[in-house]
């Protein structure tokens, strides 16, 4: 953990060039309270509402089936336009577990959340249209990190938070799907992530009780991003990657886009590497978000006799 704490200091630069959304919030909670030092059941209260641990699944679900795109200006790809799809969750099971660091002055929680629903795929035939319905169970993992605050130890407040990594786990044999790397790409920076549960964001200075500053990834409305990600599949057809953004309203539920295939490669062992990128124009809603990459396999949508399958990551973000 020592290495990940010296990122955290560095990413308040970072932090400004990440992009994206999906689900807004009014924004991470303070975490504070007055807590009996060292009470891991607190600080596990506090990390249980924070509001990126909160709606972070909510990201990937959708409210009815969809095209792929939907909710988006994004020309339609016309080879997808025959399916539609979406994932609808029943339940949420969260566990966390805390590790207090050398010191007594920060704790880093770890939660982890098993999502149980359905997964449903509309096709349209000759005689109508026909949904086929796939049950799954996804596991995700999010790191929140925890401070004492100098003035009052009985006081501990939210500093920073992980990406969000999840998917099925285990894969099945043969259907299996792994985002290995997103990248973020502005005209004079690029930002790459490789283990999205030791990224860490700053959402919160030391100093955020004398100031009230809260930092989290930045950007503001009517940027332009590049964003690709990169997928190792067992398929030998492409998958189907998408990006989710926006904002969840009784008039807009969320947007979701695909993302097109740019390069593959054959790993030589039956598995395939393939690229996917889009460009993403920034909302200009205000507030706290979370966007996602998400990947599913070309057979969970496509055929019958497959089990669903998918990786997703989570970034967290502000526009302002």
């Amino acid at each position: 953990m020592k290495n990940a704490f010296v990122v955290l200091g560095g990413l308040l630069a970072i932090g400004l060039v990440f992009t994206s959304g999906c689900n807004k919030n009014n924004g991470p909670t303070s975490s504070t309270g007055t807590t009996p030092t060292g009470t891991i059941a607190a600080i596990e209260a506090l990390a249980a509402s924070d509001s990126l641990v909160q709606n972070d699944d909510v990201t990937f679900a959708d409210n009815s089936i969809q095209s792929t795109d939907y909710g988006s200006l994004t020309k339609t790809d016309s080879a997808i336009t025959p399916i539609r799809w979406g994932r609808f969750i029943n339940s949420v099971t969260r566990t966390m577990n805390t590790t207090m660091e050398p010191g007594d002055t920060l704790a880093v929680v770890t939660i982890n959340k098993t999502i149980v629903g359905v997964f449903k795929i509309q096709y349209a035939t000759g005689n109508g249209d026909t949904i086929i319905s796939k049950p799954f169970q996804d596991k995700s993992v999010r790191n929140l990190v925890f401070r004492r605050a100098k003035f009052d130890t009985t006081i501990w407040y939210s500093v920073a938070t992980s990406l969000v990594a999840g998917g099925t786990n285990p894969a099945p044999a043969g259907n299996a799907i792994n985002i290995t790397q997103v990248q973020v790409f502005f005209p004079n920076d690029t930002v790459t992530v490789t283990d999205p549960t030791n990224y860490y964001l700053h959402y919160l200075w030391e100093n955020f009780f004398a100031w009230g500053r809260v930092e989290v990834p930045l950007v503001h409305g009517g940027d332009k991003v590049t964003i690709q990600a990169t997928v190792v599949s067992a398929s030998a057809d492409t998958d189907l990657v998408a990006l989710r953004y926006g904002f969840l309203s009784l008039i807009a539920p969320g947007r979701r886009q695909h993302m097109a295939l740019v390069s593959q490669v054959s790993n030589g062992d039956g598995t395939f590497t393939r690229v996917y990128q889009t460009v993403w124009h920034v909302h200009f809603h205000f507030g706290f978000f979370n966007t996602g990459i998400d990947a599913v396999t070309r057979g969970t949508l496509y055929d019958n006799t497959l089990p669903y399958s998918a990786s997703w990551w989570g970034i967290p973000y502000r526009v302002w």
